[in-house]
């Protein structure tokens, strides 16, 4: 019993040592950005647009959020030009509709501040801003977008759609029939990293050499190996959005997942229905076993990304970020799983 309890005892003692040197290695690979004077408000645009009542009201929200008021209108609940002659009268409809009423109350209750989202937001910049000085950083304010958009990125505006985060158990998300695996998403944790991943896609588009699968799956792997040097505290499977046991099935068949693109002559192709079975969300990725995670395209993606930056260590994270040459990228990552 005793030689059980040392063996025990040494091993836990082992495993907390490996944990804290793991722990070390991963503060040392992340900058000191505490130095960097910046801090993140997001407005509460919703707030101040469902307290219009009358024209008057209209006007101080043209005056106070010009650029916000036009995007939200245009792009997000389709109401048009908001310095229309009649746009009060389009504007009311929204505001009093029952349903979006129980929303603005929903989001109002859910989220009383945004205290957490903007402490984790405005440490998120500080990495963009360590990486990117020249980078300006976008003025944020959530919205309410009828369950449209989650996150709407323009010139230097990112807007949050608070309404696309009340939580997986939200009886809105039901009534609406969103799938299960999009709703576990759906959560306020969520915020931030979605932020973070609308701003890569919109910063750093996608305009490849050729538009096949091996180029969207690497520019996507980029843009999480940028989400992950923005917000270092978030594990692999957080950046992917998975569980940990579908992260744990990419790890264990990432030499089968591979072999399965090479062998059904995907890598390459340039079909639009093929290479979006590997990229977009579902219960499971369409071809591979339904215990597969969905997106174990972009999965593999990362992977040979962080294999070419491993290879390359005086590549910076700015030149990655617009190096277009994806088969360049492949080919010297040497990526074999």
């Amino acid at each position: 019993m005793q030689l059980n309890h040392y063996k025990n005892t040494s091993a836990s003692i082992l495993i907390l040592l490996l944990g804290f040197l793991f722990s070390c290695n991963l503060d040392t690979k992340s900058p000191d950005v505490s130095n960097i004077d910046l801090e993140v408000k997001i407005q509460r645009f919703e707030q101040e647009l469902f307290a219009v009542k009358q024209e008057s009201d209209l006007n101080k929200l043209r005056q106070q959020y010009p650029d916000v008021l036009q995007l939200y209108s245009n792009k997000v609940i389709g109401l048009g030009d908001s310095d229309d002659s009649d746009y009060m009268v389009y504007l009311n409809k929204f505001l009093t509709d029952s349903t979006m009423n129980q929303v603005a109350d929903s989001v109002a209750k859910k989220f009383p501040t945004l205290d957490k989202e903007e402490k984790e937001l405005t440490n998120a910049f500080k990495y963009l801003k360590y990486y990117f000085p020249e980078k300006q950083i976008p003025n944020c304010y959530s919205q309410i977008s009828g369950f449209n958009q989650s996150i709407v990125v323009a010139q230097n505006l990112i807007g949050i759609s608070l309404d696309k985060y009340l939580g997986k158990d939200c009886a809105f998300y039901s009534y609406l029939g969103t799938p299960m695996y999009a709703r576990e998403n759906m959560i306020p944790e969520r915020i931030v990293q979605d932020v973070v991943l609308a701003y890569a896609l919109t910063e750093f588009p996608f305009t490849p050499l050729k538009d096949d699968l091996i180029s969207n799956m690497i520019y996507q792997g980029k843009i999480r190996y940028f989400l992950q040097a923005m917000m270092p505290q978030k594990s692999e499977a957080d950046v992917m959005k998975y569980s940990q046991n579908e992260l744990e099935w990419c790890e264990e068949n990432d030499e089968l997942m591979w072999g399965y693109i090479i062998e059904q002559k995907h890598l390459f192709t340039s079909e639009y229905r093929t290479v979006i079975k590997y990229i977009n969300d579902g219960p499971f990725t369409p071809g591979m076993p339904q215990e597969s995670p969905s997106r174990t395209g972009i999965w593999i993606g990362w992977q040979i990304v962080k294999e070419y930056m491993a290879k390359h260590p005086e590549v910076t994270i700015n030149q990655l970020m617009t190096n277009k040459d994806y088969a360049a990228i492949l080919r010297e990552s040497a990526y074999q799983p």
